[in-house]
């Protein structure tokens, strides 16, 4: 089942000032996604760059008449549709249920500025693929810049640190560039990896460059959940792909052969660390100030719990220090702390507030930071997020969002977006990264149009379609 891409993705007819000044703005989009770093106090809120960004692009399509009509069209897509009624279900909620509408408000606008930034970024063909084009440019310099950061820094102590965060847990620096945190860091790679790898007509040169950069960048963000994440999405393309096709199993094993180069290179190298970091660390105890992963708060003003300032110092030479991404550990560390928000957010999940959720935002407001008294808590697991937020309807509404997605996508671009969305599901479970814009702008990338290449390639592989309808999804 596919919708008309009439109702989005418009190519309308602009001056060549409409067209630089529009294609600007997106791409500007695109690039203040990777700086969720920067942002400054407006009004007693955090106010971030990738959030200012999306609204000039907005306000300039609402102002412009060409490109009003464009916006509007994008805005009746039956996926901006399912998103809103998501974000109007979180405005109900909060106002039946909040005990701060001011603590609430921090997230709810960034909900909105969301869906702005999701029907913006659908409203343009061209804009859709431009942000596609700069996406997949960005994956091996962001890895090769980060995984330089890590290293500069633990070889340094601390020293120089440039783009890197003190991990207390497991005493080592870790790269997250000009991200909020690691975690988003290598969010971001991994998404556009995936979007890259798996794109038709991928040379050899890229592949080499990606299946080498792309493991030494999550090494440089000591990130399990972004390595499981990876391994997912590219296994899931592979099997939908390999499993859809009508085509000879050669072409089939072909097509999916960038993809298996790099979950090689990538398990080569996860065992490498995983090895080498196999023995227990000197000490596992947080200082009274830290907090065992840095994420989004529930305060409007300060969002983000900052990196305390180490009180001591690395060393990546000593044998008894635990490589944090060698350790998989569901008793302590960060895998422990979240089944303890999980523990504690339940407490609320009951009766009424089951069905029809607690408010946004309002954790904190109830629950302090698991080992971290007088620090508000924060959940970081969509799906607990939604449930305690806007309990089953939300979760449901979440749901639909992510079934809609995929029902919209082009049936050539399927398998692609099956290994995309299973592996953001993952990564979205264990980290902070649904309200952050570079989730939007993937989701407007898989749901563009498809290209001449795309095109021709269907019409190539799908001549038994004719005589059994239904029967492929087609190539990605």
């Amino acid at each position: 089942m596919t919708f008309s891409p009439a109702l989005a993705y418009a190519r309308p007819s602009l001056s060549a000032r409409t067209r630089l000044i529009t294609l600007i703005l997106i791409g500007a989009v695109v690039v203040s996604s990777f700086l969720g770093r920067y942002d400054a106090e407006i009004v007693g809120f955090r106010v971030r760059v990738e959030q200012v960004v999306p609204l000039a692009l907005a306000a300039w399509m609402l102002v412009h008449p060409m490109l009003r009509g464009a916006f509007l069209r994008a805005l009746r897509h039956p996926v901006p549709l399912v998103y809103a009624a998501f974000v109007a279900w979180n405005v109900v909620t909060t106002l039946v249920f909040s005990p701060s509408l001011t603590w609430s408000a921090s997230i709810l606008i960034w909900l909105v500025i969301d869906l702005l930034l999701l029907v913006s970024m659908m409203a343009l063909a061209e804009g859709a693929d431009l942000a596609a084009r700069l996406g997949r440019i960005s994956v091996a310099p962001w890895a090769l810049v980060g995984f330089a950061a890590y290293v500069v820094a633990n070889v340094t102590r601390g020293q120089i640190a440039l783009g890197t965060d003190f991990d207390w847990l497991y005493e080592v620096y870790v790269s997250r560039l000009t991200a909020i945190e690691a975690n988003i860091y290598a969010s971001i790679l991994i998404f556009w990896t995936l979007l890259t790898i798996t794109r038709r007509g991928i040379g050899r040169w890229e592949t080499a460059a990606i299946a080498i950069a792309v493991p030494l960048g999550l090494v440089a963000s000591q990130t399990r959940t972004a390595v499981f994440s990876l391994v997912l999405g590219l296994g899931v393309f592979v099997l939908f792909t390999v499993f859809s096709l009508r085509s000879a199993w050669r072409e089939r094993l072909t097509r999916v052969l960038p993809a298996g180069v790099l979950v090689v290179t990538l398990v080569v190298t996860y065992g490498i660390i995983a090895a080498l970091g196999g023995t227990e660390p000197a000490d596992r105890t947080l200082p009274p100030s830290a907090s065992p992963t840095a994420s989004v708060s529930a305060t409007p003003v300060d969002e983000v719990t900052p990196s305390p300032a180490p009180t001591r110092e690395p060393d990546p030479t000593n044998p008894e220090q635990q490589n944090k991404i060698g350790d998989v550990d569901f008793q302590g560390g960060t895998i422990g702390f979240r089944l303890e928000v999980a523990r504690l957010a339940a407490q609320e999940m009951h009766g009424v507030n089951l069905w029809l959720g607690n408010g946004t935002n309002t954790f904190g407001l109830r629950h302090e930071q698991p080992g971290t008294p007088g620090i508000s808590g924060h959940i970081i697991m969509l799906p607990v997020q939604v449930l305690y937020d806007g309990g089953i309807v939300g979760l449901g509404l979440l749901v639909a969002l992510f079934v809609t997605v995929f029902v919209c996508v082009p049936r050539e671009r399927k398998p692609v977006a099956a290994g995309l969305l299973a592996s953001y599901l993952l990564s979205a479970t264990l980290t902070s990264m649904f309200w952050f814009a570079i989730t939007w702008i993937l989701i407007a990338v898989i749901l563009r149009p498809l290209g001449d290449d795309e095109r021709n390639d269907s019409r190539d592989s799908g001549r038994g379609d004719a005589r059994e309808p239904g029967r492929v999804f087609g190539r990605a």
